[in-house]
């Protein structure tokens, strides 16, 4: 099993630095205007492996100009036979001038294991006990994948590092639990950014009717009590 788990001097370097952004920006219009690109449905979304994938639609504009037809779709997804797994969707339009701009959607494809997979947002209500009680606040993605013989998890901290806080990925708890009659067990987890994981999962259960997962992570000295919503 996988486990996953950087003054005279000073008028001259202005007009070195003068020189050198009017050759950079040579040939370039006055103004420049980017494509705004709009995506139908959901950022988030579940899909069913083998299924093909049917892209829920987008759009873009520039300048008041629709130019939906410009728009490149990119993803490794195989999208005639999506395979299980996490996958992008990049779109992305490039404007005169050559610059881009683009709009991303994720899909979580599942197996046929059971419905625990697929992504989850965070319940906004959902809290960390401290020095203080603080809520999330915000809805933040989680996904969940069968992986060989166990559920792999992208965050048992359901995003309060990674997004809540800005600090990017490396800062998230991923790791892997097993679940017998939904009832969630911690196998391991580990958090890039400190070099260290979870201290315990408790009271984690799967509600498969409501599609919700409820856990209270321990971790370095804090609880975080958390309700994830599964995605339709």
């Amino acid at each position: 099993m996988k486990r996953q788990l950087t003054i005279l001097a000073a008028v001259a370097a202005l007009g070195a630095f003068t020189t050198s952004c009017d050759k950079d920006t040579e040939g370039l219009t006055g103004v420049t205007y980017y494509a705004v690109i709009t995506l139908d449905g959901d950022t988030y979304m579940n899909w069913q492996a083998g299924t093909p994938f049917v892209d829920p639609g987008y759009s873009a504009e520039m300048e008041g100009e629709n130019i939906t037809d410009q728009v490149v779709v990119s993803t490794s997804m195989n999208q005639s036979d999506p395979q299980p797994g996490v996958y992008s969707i990049t779109y992305s339009a490039v404007n005169a001038d050559g610059f881009s701009a683009s709009a991303t959607r994720y899909v979580c494809v599942c197996s046929d294991v059971d419905s625990a997979e697929g992504y989850y947002m965070t319940d906004p209500a959902s809290y960390r006990i401290g020095s203080a009680t603080v809520a999330y606040g915000g809805s933040y993605p989680v996904y969940i994948l069968w992986d060989e013989d166990c559920y792999y998890c992208s965050d048992f901290l359901g995003g309060w590092y990674q997004y809540r806080a800005g600090y990017g990925v490396n800062y998230s708890a991923p790791g892997y639990f097993d679940m017998q009659d939904n009832v969630i067990t911690l196998i391991d987890s580990y958090v890039a950014g400190w070099g260290d994981s979870l201290d315990d999962l408790t009271d984690a259960t799967y509600d498969p009717e409501a599609g919700t997962i409820h856990w209270d992570a321990s971790y370095a000295g804090m609880e975080f009590v958390q309700t994830l919503i599964k995605n339709k």
